[in-house]
């Protein structure tokens, strides 16, 4: 096995591992829904036996789970992000192969580099772009989120983040999901830069007749 092989069983080991993990995000989301569900069919059955009041007073607990929406959408947020990585080695994005058997193999692989390029990029602004809702600036300052932070500015650096954008309805800040977003899209843009190489070498491998 050579050294590229080794590497690129690591690599689809790594995606298949944090596809893994973020389904996690989808079974977090599917359980919080079905949960908050029963409570509500649950508090609805109890009010027509016994009144809103008497839930309210006895059960209080026993409606709709608080921020179900936003809780779910941080889940299935979470499994989206992870799952680029795998996404990406396994070729798993949407493809139209309708004119794939009319040209030949050496142009075929030229595609595929072109559409790993594509996606290369797009992981990179995506990786960049999200960098800076992490690191933005605060409402009234003019000094880079970046330049306070080699300042070692630990007061400040904690006031930026206490005063960063909160979800709405149970007020949780949002820059750590920054954060873990950001660690799947630099995973992602490290598996795109493999999947380039991986087609490169490919369309710099030689062909036979019959595949040509």
């Amino acid at each position: 096995m050579t050294l590229f092989m080794r590497f690129e069983r690591a690599m689809i080991r790594f995606s298949a591992g944090l596809a893994l993990l973020g389904g996690a995000g989808l079974i977090f989301a599917v359980l919080l829904t079905c949960v908050s569900i029963l409570l509500k069919l649950a508090g609805r059955l109890f009010e027509a036996l016994f009144g809103a009041q008497w839930v309210v007073e006895t059960l209080p607990w026993l409606r709709a789970i608080l921020g179900e929406e936003e809780l779910v959408s941080l889940g299935v947020a979470f499994a989206l992000f992870a799952a680029l990585p795998w996404v990406m080695i396994q070729r798993g994005h949407i493809k139209v192969n309708l004119f794939e058997p009319v040209f030949n193999a050496r142009f075929n692989k030229l595609l595929d580099l072109l559409g790993d390029l594509t996606l290369a990029i797009l992981a990179y602004l995506i990786m960049t772009r999200q960098w800076f809702l992490i690191f933005k600036k605060a409402r009234g300052s003019n000094e880079p989120f970046v330049d306070i932070l080699l300042q070692g500015d630990l007061e400040q650096i904690a006031s930026r983040l206490r005063d960063a954008q909160e979800s709405q309805i149970l007020g949780l800040p949002l820059w750590p999901t920054y954060i873990i977003a950001e660690l799947c899209v630099i995973a992602f843009f490290a598996v795109a830069c493999f999947c380039v190489l991986r087609s490169a070498r490919a369309l710099a491998a030689p062909t036979s007749a019959r595949a040509q």
